[in-house]
């Protein structure tokens, strides 16, 4: 069952980055804008859930995207703490997003719900991160590469497939 929750957010995670108005601005100019969300997770038992991450491609532009830095965050009570991926959908770090189109890649992790600390909302919901930083340029070459750091929010109950999509972080 998936949900999307709207509320305005901010939370910066210690030494991240995030994309400022200034680099969205200049992104739009150059005609690129993607989305990153994560699509579905499922739990596979014993702790082990599937999760798909889209970056869909809104221009009219094809874009060629190459993932620098990614990983996924579990918060605890003194932070977030970086989760093993047991396994990825193989492919290359690189990919070309065609204007209008999507790409998904598929990733297992285990979270563990007995990480020391472990943070839960009032309802017993586990809050989970997606940090990445991406580089992106135009399919055709032209114009300066850009880079965007952000992150993708959800809540899990643990031990089910329900979920969700914190978006407006």
């Amino acid at each position: 069952m998936v949900k999307t929750a709207g509320w305005i957010f901010v939370l910066l995670a210690a030494g991240s980055l995030t994309m400022s108005f200034a680099e969205a601005s200049a992104n739009e100019r150059n005609g690129i804008h993607i989305r990153v969300l994560i699509d579905n997770i499922q739990y596979e038992g014993k702790d082990a859930y599937s999760l798909v991450v889209s970056t869909s491609n809104s221009s009219s532009r094809d874009i060629q995207v190459t993932i620098v830095e990614e990983g996924f965050f579990i918060q605890t009570d003194s932070g977030w703490t970086q989760l093993t991926v047991r396994q990825k959908e193989q492919g290359d770090r690189a990919f070309l997003l065609p204007a209008l189109k999507k790409n998904e890649r598929a990733a297992q992790l285990s979270i563990p719900v007995t990480i020391p600390q472990l943070f839960r909302t009032y309802e017993g919901d586990l809050s989970l991160m997606y940090r990445y930083t991406y580089t992106m340029r135009t399919a055709e070459g032209t114009g300066a590469a850009l880079q965007r750091a952000d992150e993708v929010y959800c809540w899990i109950k643990p031990g089910t497939s329900d979920w969700i999509l914190r978006e407006g972080m």
